[in-house]
């Protein structure tokens, strides 16, 4: 050792500075972050009295600094403006209720302007300005062992503008949401995306009235959004989860501040995971089964334009590797429908050879989102003399018409006004439409654009009809 020179002990850090250096750290990124995390309450309104029943009390003022609400949750701040996201579980039923945000003890109206129940996302809107909004980082660079901080709203708690903390790490990525109590059938397990394996799972105490929160890095930034699923299900309380804030977290939120809901990939195929053995000699990707009466993929869907067939291995999609047909529903229903994607499969694969290694294109249809919660959008969606179409994949009926379909491509009518020009044509919710006059229609947009340059009469081709109801001719009112 040189004459003078410290002791190697001396020079490191004692274990109390370098747990002052920790909490320096935790105190900072909650001190960048908590501004932007808001109280939220869902106040049902009050059906009106019937005549001759007894006069019920007024709730208590939601404006009232005193009002503490019975039903709670959290949000973020987006927009300097007042733009505030949380998850839509907390909204329930948006039609029913009012909603109050609570900024440094101050109560403000709040108004939806979208809730998607497919990411379990929702925007408010509230007459403020110059709020602080968060940091997004990306949930993508997250590794298990990270640490990572909750702010929240746990038991209405939060009205003073002092959002609660919780500190753990990521315990895991790409968790699958807990089913329902209520689960009757396993297919009901897919009523989010996130029932197909996106959570990140974190030790951070989630209590009730935590879902919409922030989950935030050692930077302040937003990795996440917190929901109480553990405790909602009755499951252990240490355990919680968050929405990762990631390219599909980013797309829908884009969507829905415009108050529009997202339009989500549907690909159509019946996707198994690889036998066991297949698994063991480290092949990968999801099979395309024939599980619907013909060949594994639906007639009239993008993986019959495309050419897809039983038997094909999908390994990627956009370049992303896919382990199991789980993955395979979560890369494709997190992107959005006219997206112009990239499959990678192995074709005439079988238990002696891996197949041969294809790039397949295919541009993605709408997913019909079905569940318990219904979506809500501030901008009503277009019609057109009394009529509302859809991509044929998100009618209700398109399942079992399928094959009785143009497989050039045609729209769905989801709804028709009663007594409109439309209805009096003999349109109604079920028909589709191939063609307006000699246009072909595949998409909304592409229905939308035809007939709004028409002024007069607009002859409409159905498919799947009788040959005598193959056309309709819709005069205007």
């Amino acid at each position: 050792m040189a004459c003078g020179a410290a002791p190697l002990a001396a020079q490191e850090p004692s274990a109390l500075a370098a747990a002052a250096a920790m909490e320096k750290l935790v105190t900072e990124a909650i001190e960048k972050a908590e501004k932007s995390v808001v109280a939220i309450a869902r106040v049902r309104r009050e059906p009106a009295a019937e005549a001759g029943s007894p006069l019920r009390l007024e709730r208590t003022d939601p404006l009232d600094p005193a009002f503490v609400p019975h039903e709670f949750g959290t949000g973020v701040v987006i927009d300097a403006k007042g733009l505030i996201v949380t998850a839509a579980h907390v909204l329930g039923n948006v039609r029913e209720a009012d909603y109050y945000v609570w900024i440094s003890r101050k109560p403000y109206p709040a108004k939806v302007k979208a809730a998607d129940p497919w990411l379990d996302l929702a925007v408010l809107q509230i007459d403020a300005a110059n709020l602080k909004p968060i940091t997004f980082g990306n949930a993508r660079e997250l590794k298990k062992g990270q640490f990572v901080i909750a702010l929240g709203n746990p038991y209405a708690i939060a009205k003073d503008g002092q959002p609660s903390a919780s500190w753990g790490i990521v315990s895991n990525l790409e968790r699958q949401a807990p089913a329902p109590r209520t689960l009757t059938r396993p297919s009901e397990t897919g009523e989010t995306l996130h029932h197909w394996g996106t959570l990140i799972q974190t030790d951070a105490r989630l209590e009730l009235g935590a879902s919409g929160g922030a989950l935030v890095n050692l930077k302040g930034e937003m990795v996440g959004l917190t929901t109480s699923l553990a405790a909602l299900y009755g499951y252990e309380r240490p355990g919680g989860f968050a929405f990762p804030v990631d390219d599909d977290f980013r797309r829908a939120l884009d969507t829905l501040k415009t108050g529009r809901l997202p339009d989500y990939g549907f690909l159509g195929v019946a996707p198994a995971t690889l036998a066991a053995d297949l698994r063991r000699q480290g092949r990968f990707g999801a099979k395309i089964e024939d599980q619907l009466g013909g060949d594994g993929v639906v007639p009239g869907t993008p993986a019959a334009a495309a050419g897809l067939k039983a038997g094909d291995v999908i390994t990627h999609v956009e370049g992303r590797p896919v382990a199991d047909s789980v993955e395979l529903i979560r890369h494709v229903s997190g992107l959005f429908a006219d997206s112009n994607i990239t499959l990678r499969i192995l074709r005439g694969s079988d238990a002696t050879r891996p197949g041969r290694p294809m790039n397949v294109k295919v541009k993605l249809s709408k997913k019909r989102v079905e569940g318990p919660r219904e979506g809500f959008a501030e901008v009503e969606p277009p019609a057109w003399r009394g009529l509302r179409v859809e991509y044929s994949t998100a009618s209700p009926l398109f399942r079992e018409q399928s094959r009785e379909l143009d497989p050039a491509g045609c729209v769905g009518v989801v709804e028709v006004h009663r007594d409109s020009a439309a209805w009096k044509a003999g349109l109604r919710p079920g028909d589709f439409v191939s063609h307006v006059g000699q246009s072909r229609v595949t998409t909304p947009g592409e229905f939308y654009g035809a007939v709004n340059l028409i002024e007069g009469e607009a002859v409409l081709k159905l498919t799947a009809a009788p040959a005598d109801k193959a056309t309709r001719t819709v005069q205007l009112d």
